[in-house]
């Protein structure tokens, strides 16, 4: 199995620890990853809203970087994978669409022709690896740890695309594969408050303080994503929300692909420890 691997903005800039774990685990399982030389930013959401040609064209540039390398794209980040499966799914279906973007590609030497996929990493694991493969893998389980899932929002929609919330049961199944327990918790399935960051900051802690209320009264003992915008909100979120509503909330935060390379047998170095700004150390501790 081999993918093009597109990083994204965000976890290279901020989240290395989620770039770490993924180069080591997904090797692991026979996967090759292959850098995307020469990318450029996915055009999430907001893009979309402000030049809907623009988001068009500029994911699609990603899209043609993939097919010249000949192989699926797959991404990490739940924005990139909805922006560009979005275009890939519109061009393919829309002909005209594709002409008028593959006109402004022209300029830049590039050419759509829609020959490629793309998928998420859980897509991946759960689909190309399999559940029983990533279970077998498993040397240090968390056995009975209770974690909250957070897929994301773009990981399940739109719904036209994904039919449905199967990612939400594809997380969870890979997560429990770890040997730890997925809890079911109020408003699963609500935004993180992530989006809303830089336009309304209060709402977006807002957002996030329900959702953590919620896993909290559930029992979490740790959330998981796979997003890197989730991530942020509920990692240092969680001190914002202690300054501004003086609300104690001390509930780890993993990356999915942290989760399972520890439960593989991989320690997290010092640095990767420290970067996460609510603390490992409840479900670390104890753990050779």
């Amino acid at each position: 199995m081999k993918y093009g691997l597109y990083w994204g903005c965000l976890i290279p800039a901020r989240e290395l620890s989620y770039e770490v774990s993924v180069n080591k685990v997904m090797p692991a399982f026979g996967v090759e990853l292959v850098k995307m030389e020469d990318t450029n930013c996915c055009a999430p959401f907001g893009i979309q809203s402000l030049d809907y040609t623009s988001w068009l064209a500029l994911a699609a540039r990603n899209l043609c970087i993939g097919e010249e390398m000949g192989i699926d794209i797959m991404t990490l980040c739940n924005d990139c994978y909805e922006s560009l499966l979005m275009v890939n799914t519109t061009l393919k279906a829309h002909p005209e669409v594709r002409n008028q973007v593959n006109e402004i590609l022209a300029e830049v030497g590039k050419e759509y022709k829609g020959k490629i996929d793309v998928k998420n990493m859980i897509d991946v694991l759960y689909d190309d690896v399999g559940v029983k493969k990533v279970k077998d893998a498993v040397e240090n389980p968390f056995t009975g740890l209770k974690v909250a899932t957070q897929p994301g929002c773009h990981l399940t929609k739109p719904k036209r695309i994904h039919f449905g919330v199967r990612e939400f049961d594809a997380l969870d199944e890979l997560v429990m594969a770890t040997g730890a327990d997925t809890i079911s918790y109020e408003r699963r399935e609500m935004c993180c408050g992530g989006p809303l960051r830089g336009i309304n900051d209060e709402l977006a802690r807002d957002v996030a303080r329900i959702k953590l209320v919620n896993m909290k009264n559930a029992g979490a003992e740790c959330i998981v994503t796979v997003c890197p915008f989730c991530f942020v909100e509920f990692d240092l979120g969680q001190l914002e929300i202690r300054r501004h509503f003086k609300e104690e909330y001390t509930i780890p935060v993993l990356h999915f692909a942290e989760l399972l390379r520890m439960a593989m047998g991989m320690k997290l170095d010092d640095w990767e420890i420290k970067s996460h700004r609510t603390p490992l150390a409840p479900i670390l501790n104890g753990r050779s």
